[in-house]
């Protein structure tokens, strides 16, 4: 799988630098479910993201999108 990067050109070391970071902002027992691969634990997730697999890539794209639609998110609650 390919990571997909908007407007920008942004290595993939950056993005999961991000994206690790964003993760050790939840609370460790919050769980994810990561659509076809099934349900981490934020370390375990964590672990997937630095190791590149499928299923660290996937979180990254999920977490891209969710970045890139968190301008129209933030209209709708002005």
């Amino acid at each position: 799988m390919r990571l997909a990067c908007w407007v920008i050109n942004v290595d993939e070391k950056y993005l999961k630098k991000l994206v690790v970071t964003r993760l050790n902002a939840v609370p460790p027992d919050v769980s994810f479910s990561i659509g076809k691969y099934g349900d981490f634990t934020r370390d375990q997730l964590i672990e997937q993201v630095e190791k590149g697999t499928e299923v660290g890539k996937a979180a990254t794209e999920m977490e891209l999108n969710f970045l890139r639609k968190l301008p129209k998110f933030a209209k709708m609650v002005e």
